[in-house]
């Protein structure tokens, strides 16, 4: 084992956005024995918990469903994959007029339309997951469109939904465009990148940069968003807690939830019988 890869939400953290004990510890434990943690997450980069950022074993962050990898004690994005402006005026000229969030994740940010952003606390989210949504986002007064004049790097689209049929026509309005795909990280949300860019790809990506084969890496996820991700890995664990596409998806399976340290759990056991 030469690198592990683990989602955050749902997966490294506890339903209520923590770091456990345990799992800090499995950190550290993987530091003394060299190997490498990237956080590998739909959220922009520094929407990552600073001490996640800040532990010694972690020098790569994956951010936005892959389509940025940053090197972390440099700052520096090294690949990115991007959905781009044109795609997302399309999309907003689609959807735009639903009862959706249509948020934008771009130069390691993300912007909501004021008014949507305003309404966060209309979509039924449970608390913790209400409030990380309000602290990652930027509340913009211009449009969708018009703030896609004034930002580089447009990396991917997050819409929350209320109604089933809202849902679908995001969908359908992807489905349209074979150059895209969705995901999903949540019951209610679908996230709108490049068909080329996912959670696997990137962790493909940083393997080939570092020289590491992808059959000596650890990933850990729970959605659909981490599908991708636990099928190229080496050894790909799904959470205990995890959806069935994420589970079809991995060799293995946790054996707890993110409620209970599962990713630190399995760690502790893999070195074990190591």
């Amino acid at each position: 084992m030469r690198l592990v890869f683990s989602d955050l939400d749902g997966t490294f953290l506890t339903p209520e956005k923590e770091l456990t004990a345990a799992n800090l510890a499995a950190l550290d434990l993987l530091a003394a024995h060299g190997v490498g943690f990237v956080p590998c997450t739909g959220r922009p980069c520094g929407g990552i918990p600073a001490p996640l950022l800040a532990h010694p074993t972690v020098r790569f962050a994956i951010s936005a469903n892959g389509a940025a990898v940053t090197d972390v004690p440099a700052a520096r994005v090294i690949r990115r994959s991007l959905i781009g402006p044109a795609r997302v005026r399309a999309l907003y000229e689609a959807v735009g007029d639903l009862d959706v969030t249509f948020d934008l994740f771009a130069d390691g940010k993300v912007f909501a339309e004021r008014a949507r952003y305003d309404a966060l606390d209309t979509f039924g989210l449970a608390e913790p997951v209400l409030n990380t949504l309000r602290a990652l986002r930027t509340p913009v007064d211009q449009t969708i469109p018009q703030l896609l004049d004034e930002v580089t790097y447009v990396e991917r689209l997050g819409l929350y939904w209320k109604r089933p049929e809202d849902r679908d026509a995001i969908v359908e309005a992807v489905g349209r465009d074979e150059t895209l795909s969705w995901v999903s990280s949540h019951p209610r949300n679908v996230e709108v990148s490049d068909a080329e860019t996912s959670k696997g790809a990137a962790l493909v990506w940083l393997c080939s940069y570092l020289g590491i084969p992808v059959a000596q890496v650890v990933a850990f996820g729970d959605s659909s968003n981490d599908a991708a991700m636990l099928a190229a890995a080496g050894d790909g664990v799904a959470m205990a807690s995890g959806t069935d596409e994420a589970k079809a998806a991995a060799d293995h399976t946790t054996p707890a939830g993110n409620d209970d340290s599962g990713v630190g759990r399995y760690l502790e056991e893999l070195f074990r019988r190591l």
